[in-house]
């Protein structure tokens, strides 16, 4: 039952779900649409890409061949362009992010490009310096950028190799670039290999973090989440509080192991046997809590499914286990949500000590 004196409105609203009529699982996230690993990732990564092109942009200053103006406009032109895009990354809106995104790749390809020209080309020793951005923008953005990061890179190295080729063909020229380029795209297969683990991982993290690990169902912690919220937006909603009759019993005679798979029956059938919307919780033990939107009579009817429901499970498993609950509607049966889920618990106690093996009588639970 509700603690006594527990505030609710004062819980953070944020990551609470709702959950449909679907069974408890892993929520399923799309690798390509990757936001990034975290905010702080995101900045952590614009700054070092800031001071990367501050020393490359110096670093081309040092190898420059005199005489050479157009590269160094170039130089100047795509370095200016890298640090700035990244720069604005720092302080846009998320929405933008993609936009500044490119631009960071286009020029940063440039400014890799300025700089492994002027030291050699294909044959000069800083070809490798395309494959740091493969790495920068996978983490950063995602599978798909480490990708098309490959791709751009690629194509640079393409013309690279292609120009000196014009004198004649050597293999060496093509030898060394073919590596880099393979390196990229094995370089991107990988990152996208350890963001989805990551994905996973993090989606495991949410699962137990806002999930009952018995049954699947919401956790106590998230149910004052969606309750807040909820009652935050001004939603008339209502609260059943859900007991199992006779469940201690069947659970002391027949073993915790038992007692666990009917727990786990129940809240599947109590999944199945709610709308779409409602939110189904376990509150401790044996105790349920389903947080239906609309008013006393749709608590009711709800409830109305979720006592078949149960006694289904129950002639299933072959136990004596019905169900007492008590109905309380936000705002009208509490001025706060403290009052409200206090109602709900006087009044499944109340159907509590009116049964007499029979289905409980709505007028003294509602």
């Amino acid at each position: 039952m509700p603690p006594k004196g527990k505030a609710v409105l004062g819980l953070s609203t944020r990551g609470a779900t709702r959950h449909a009529n679907g069974g408890p699982g892993r929520s399923k996230r799309c690798i390509g649409d990757w936001k990034g690993l975290s905010e702080g990732l995101w900045h952590a990564l614009g700054r070092l890409r800031i001071g990367l092109g501050a020393c490359l942009g110096l670093l081309l200053l040092v190898f420059l061949p005199h005489g050479k103006p157009l590269l160094l406009a170039l130089l100047v032109f795509f370095t200016a362009g890298f640090i700035g895009a990244n720069a604005v990354g720092l302080v846009c809106r998320p929405e933008r992010r993609r936009l500044v995104e490119l631009a960071s790749m286009l020029s940063g390809l440039g400014m890799i490009s300025c700089l492994v020209v002027a030291t050699g080309g294909a044959d000069g020793p800083l070809l490798f310096l395309f494959l740091v951005p493969v790495f920068t923008y996978g983490f950063r953005s995602g599978p798909r950028a480490a990708y098309l990061s490959a791709a751009v890179n690629s194509a640079a190295l393409a013309v690279i190799s292609a120009v000196p080729l014009a004198n004649g063909f050597s293999v060496l020229r093509v030898l060394g670039p073919a590596v880099v380029a393979g390196l990229m795209w094995i370089e991107a297969a990988a990152v996208a290999i350890v963001l989805k683990h990551i994905a996973v991982q993090r989606d495991e993290l949410m699962q137990l973090a806002q999930h009952d690990p018995l049954t699947g169902l919401l956790n106590r912690r998230s149910l004052y989440e969606l309750v807040g919220r909820m009652a935050a937006e001004g939603e008339e909603f209502a609260v059943v509080l859900v007991d199992l009759d006779s469940f201690k019993a069947a659970n002391n005679e027949r073993g915790h192991l038992f007692g666990d798979e009917v727990l786990k029956r129940m809240a599947e059938a109590m999944q199945r046997a709610v709308r779409r919307g409602d939110a189904v919780a376990r509150y401790g033990g044996d105790e349920f809590t389903v947080v239906v939107p609309g008013g006393r009579e749709e608590g009711e009817h709800v409830l109305r499914r979720l006592e078949e429901a149960v006694e289904r499970v129950s002639r299933e498993m072959g136990v004596d286990t019905g169900l007492s609950a008590g109905v309380a509607v936000w705002p009208e049966d509490g001025a706060s949500l403290e009052e409200l889920l206090q109602a709900a618990d006087r009044r499944l106690y109340r159907a509590k000590e009116l049964k007499d093996g029979k289905r409980p009588d709505l007028e003294a639970i509602g």
